[in-house]
């Protein structure tokens, strides 16, 4: 394993937050649903009370759409929520990336201990997701790239010249907003200009034995990578996200990663619910969110899996969401992963946490294919390592994620203590 001596942190512990407790929001764009029953003549009456100036973009699984206004949202919205025939408005709050502080990464340091912990750093043994017995269960024993599931990542985008993403993006696309004229979401598009993106992805995706850096949970996945966030503060809209949730699910992701955490949202929550159909559609995981024990969203809906962050010695993250919403947890602390422009960067955060678990979740859809997102999230945590207090807690959920556990292979949780 090779590593770069000049790479440093220059943004680590990334949560994708919506500003609270009052968020900036798009100050002309408003999101509207209407009663499924409601008549074009209310929904004509609607949008001339509340200035409506024209449609932005449909968000199809929501049932929603993107529209911008004339005299401002926060008065289009309360509008809006007196006419008939709306069933809800909303600002179309913004999202943006927020960060924990800087810390070196010494090119010496191991960051392999999630997934496969010999103690290294001063870590407890076997606090980890049991990896390489899980890849052999698998048959991934000689770490092909290929035939692995299909996963989608929606973030800050990717840096796909980074030599240990070269060949794994199968799909691309961003919805940002236009500069002047242009189309609102693009598909062909994802170049990350954050860091965040990057960094989730290497941990679900990063090649594996080719001489560089790092290896991937589910090294042989086809990404599919959606940009609803960028630029230096990392700022996008709840708007975008959705877009790129309909986007993943209209193109057969299996497994949807959400590094990215905000309050309660109905467009939000209408978009999950239809990706994850029932248990039937795709298997989506979210960061629990580094802000205390509050329930955050997307994370907090039931379509969901709310993921919280575990270190080196199977102790909940100091940064982690505490409460009774955490489903699974996963490594999320000291994580080195790919860095925009090449190299590697420790990170920490549940935003590190989350792709873990997508990759697991992912390399077991794709070794029993007649699973679908119900039955791959209760072998989830069926077959998690048990953490804190005996069964269900709301420090680890289930348990912190195992690899090998879930694939059935001869693994077993004996840390040395």
């Amino acid at each position: 394993m090779r590593f770069n001596a000049c790479t440093v942190a220059v943004q680590l512990g990334l949560l994708l937050t919506i500003l609270s407790p009052t968020p900036a929001a798009a100050t002309d764009e408003v999101i509207v649903a209407y009663e499924k029953d409601s008549s074009r003549d209310e929904r004509v009456d609607a949008r001339a009370a509340a200035g409506v100036a024209d449609k932005l973009m449909s968000l199809e699984l929501a049932g929603a759409k993107l529209v911008r206004v004339v005299g401002g949202s926060r008065a289009a919205v309360a509008e809006l929520g007196r006419q008939p025939g709306v069933a809800y408005a909303e600002r179309n709050s913004r999202v943006t990336v927020a960060g924990s502080g800087p810390r070196p990464n010494d090119p010496g340091f191991t960051s392999t201990y999630a997934l496969n912990n010999r103690g290294q750093g001063g870590g407890l043994r076997d606090a980890d997701i049991d990896a390489p017995e899980g890849w052999k269960a698998a048959g991934l024993a000689r770490f092909p790239l290929a035939n692995g599931p299909r996963i989608a990542v929606i973030d800050t985008g990717i840096d796909r010249t980074h030599p240990d993403l070269r060949g794994r993006v199968v799909q691309c696309a961003q919805s940002r907003p236009p500069l002047l004229f242009a189309p609102r979401f693009v598909e062909g598009s994802c170049s990350d200009d954050n860091g965040h993106g990057t960094h989730v992805t290497g941990i679900i995706a990063a090649n594996a034995d080719n001489s560089e850096g790092i290896a991937g949970v589910a090294f042989n996945a086809k990404l599919m990578i959606c940009r609803a966030l960028g630029g230096i503060a990392g700022d996008g809209t709840l708007a975008d996200v959705v877009a790129c949730i309909d986007w993943a699910a209209r193109n057969g992701a299996e497994v949807i990663n959400l590094s990215l955490e905000a309050g309660f949202s109905p467009t939000l929550e209408r978009s999950v619910q239809q990706a994850w159909r029932g248990g039937d559609g795709a298997l989506l995981l979210a960061a629990a969110g580094n802000s205390g024990s509050s329930v955050r969203f997307p994370a907090g809906s039931s379509a969901v899996v709310s993921v919280a962050a575990t270190d080196r010695s199977d102790r909940r993250a100091s940064f982690s969401n505490n409460n009774s919403d955490v489903e699974l947890s996963a490594p999320g602390a000291d994580i080195l992963s790919t860095r925009l422009g090449g190299g590697y960067v420790l990170s920490e955060g549940t935003s590190q946490a989350a792709p873990q678990a997508a990759g697991v979740a992912g390399l077991l859809l794709s070794a029993r294919p007649k699973l679908n997102a119900e039955d791959t999230r209760r072998i989830l945590r069926r077959s998690s390592d048990d953490l804190g207090r005996r069964g269900r807690d709301n420090a680890f959920g289930a348990g912190r994620v195992n690899l090998c556990n879930a694939l059935g292979g001869d693994c077993s949780y004996a840390p040395d203590r």
